[in-house]
């Protein structure tokens, strides 16, 4: 089993400074925006750079500590769900998106961390 590499990073934002978010994410850093997934129904901004992704997450109160994370492409990912339970870890699935099989799972200090399969984008 192996971590294959840093799929995305996501960060929050107030949702009224998305277009302030924009404007920097895009006009400073000269990041490319890309399509987001259909099935989000929260607003946001998605960027692409290399094979890795910026999530830009909206919310309308303080930032929660599990918007903030990173995200792996993994090379097995029921190898991995199977690990981390038999080493006691919980695991949360979540919705496929893109065609990413992926889950959740606390690291031991609280953080949040996603691992996923590559998917078809």
């Amino acid at each position: 089993m192996k971590l294959l590499r840093l799929q995305h990073v996501a960060v929050t934002v107030p949702a009224d400074r998305l277009e302030e978010a924009r404007a920097f994410y895009t006009g400073v850093l000269g990041l490319t925006e890309t399509p987001r997934p259909p099935e989000l129904d929260r607003p946001g901004i998605w960027y692409t750079f290399g094979s890795t992704e910026l999530h830009i997450q909206a919310r309308e109160t303080a930032p929660e500590p599990d918007d903030r994370h990173p995200a792996f492409i993994v090379d097995d990912i029921p190898a991995w769900r199977a690990h981390l339970r038999q080493v006691g870890i919980d695991v949360c699935d979540q919705p496929t998106i893109f065609g990413r099989v992926r889950f959740d799972f606390r690291d031991p200090f609280g953080n949040r961390i996603e691992l996923m399969t590559e998917g078809d984008r």
